[in-house]
C-alpha cells in the first residue's frame, strides 16, 4: 500500500467565516483574523500600503523574520498581497476586507501557505498582523498609528496564533512546511491514542490525496468505517470497510465490503497496518494517526512517515 494523507471528520461541516486565498496545496496552513481599527478604513488600507512600499525605501521592515511582502491586487474595500519568507523558499497570500462601521474599520483577513503544511509556528498569523499593528504592539508603522484590536484568530489546524512570535528577527525553521529531509524531524504519530473511542463513528473524509487504489475521480461520497474483530491467523484484529463513489454520474460505487483488515501495531501510538484479510501482514501497508481530536470531530491520517518533500 502507498503512502497517502488523508483529512477526516466525524461532525458536520460549517461554513467558512470569510474566504482565503487559493493554495495549490490541499492540505496547508492558513490563519483568519477579523480586527477592528479606530481609524477609517482609508487610513488602514493606505498604512497597510506604505509598509508595503516602506521595504524598498527602508522605511519599514518585516519584523517577522524580515519578509518581503509584495501587492498582488487593490480595490476599494479590499487588499490582496504575497509574502516571502526571510529565506526566500516559501510564499503566501493574503486578502483583507474592510468596511467602515461608525467611524472604525472591520477588518476580515486570511493567509494561506502556497505549500503542503500543518504546523506554521504562527506564520500565517503574523503575516496578516505585522501589516495593522500599533506602536503599542511594538511595531512601527509609517504613515497611520491606529490602535487595532483582534476580535477573532482562527488559525488553522496545527497552526499558531502567538503574537510575541512575529517580532523576532531569528530564522525560524519552516522545513515542517516543506521538509528537506523525509521524514522530518520529530515527525510522528499521536500519543496516548484511544482507538476504541476512534473506531465508535463512520470517519467521512474530507480531503484526501489521490492514490492508485483511490484516484480524484472516485472522491465522492468517501468513508471509513472501523470494527474490532477476534484475531485472524493472520493477526488482523480490526475489519475496515471503505466506501467511495465516481465523481461523474451516474456515481458508480467503489466499496470494500469486508475484504480489508487492520493489525494494531502500536495502540497507544496509533499505528496500524492495513491490507486485503487474505494476505500475510507482512504485506500490509501502514496506516498512522498523526492528529486526532474526538472533541472537535476531526483526524490526519497518513500511510506512514513521508519519504518525499513537497
Amino acid at each position: 500500500m502507498k503512502g497517502f494523507l488523508r483529512l477526516a471528520i466525524s461532525a458536520p461541516l460549517v461554513a467558512a467565516a470569510a474566504d482565503c486565498p487559493s493554495s495549490p496545496s490541499a492540505v496547508h496552513a492558513s490563519c483568519k483574523v477579523s480586527v477592528t481599527a479606530n481609524a477609517p478604513c482609508a487610513q488602514v488600507m493606505a498604512e497597510m500600503k506604505a509598509r508595503v512600499d516602506g521595504q524598498s525605501t527602508g522605511q519599514w521592515h518585516d519584523p517577522h523574520n524580515n519578509g518581503t511582502y509584495s501587492l498582488l491586487d487593490g480595490a476599494q474595500d479590499s487588499l490582496d498581497f504575497q509574502r516571502v519568507t526571510g529565506n526566500k523558499k516559501y510564499t503566501d497570500k493574503l486578502r483583507f476586507d474592510f468596511k467602515d462601521v461608525g467611524g472604525q474599520c472591520e477588518i476580515s483577513g486570511c493567509s494561506a501557505s502556497q505549500v503542503f503544511s500543518i504546523a506554521d509556528f504562527s506564520t500565517n498569523y503574523c503575516n496578516l498582523r505585522m501589516l495593522y499593528c500599533s506602536s503599542q504592539d511594538g511595531c512601527h508603522p509609517v504613515k497611520f498609528d491606529f490602535n487595532a484590536k483582534e476580535t477573532d484568530v482562527e488559525p488553522s489546524l496545527g497552526a499558531g496564533k502567538t503574537p510575541s512570535d512575529c517580532l523576532k528577527m531569528t530564522e525560524v525553521s519552516q522545513d515542517f512546511l516543506a521538509p528537506t529531509q523525509c521524514p522530518p524531524a520529530g515527525f510522528d504519530t499521536v500519543q496516548d491514542f484511544d482507538l476504541e473511542k476512534f473506531i465508535e463513528k463512520r470517519w467521512y473524509i474530507q480531503q484526501q490525496m489521490a492514490v492508485n487504489y483511490l484516484p480524484a475521480s472516485q472522491n465522492r461520497c468517501v468513508y471509513a468505517e472501523y470494527q474490532l474483530r477476534e484475531k485472524s491467523f493472520w493477526g488482523y484484529d480490526v475489519s475496515v470497510h471503505n466506501h467511495a463513489e465516481e465523481v461523474a454520474a451516474p456515481h458508480k460505487v467503489h466499496d470494500s465490503g469486508k475484504t480489508l483488515c487492520a493489525k494494531v501495531v502500536d495502540k497507544a501510538r496509533g499505528k496500524l497496518e492495513v491490507a486485503p484479510c487474505f494476505l500475510p501482514t507482512v504485506a500490509a501497508g501502514p496506516y498512522w494517526v498523526l492528529d486526532y481530536s474526538e472533541e472537535e470531530g476531526y483526524a490526519l491520517i497518513s500511510g506512514g512517515a513521508p519519504k518525499e518533500s513537497a
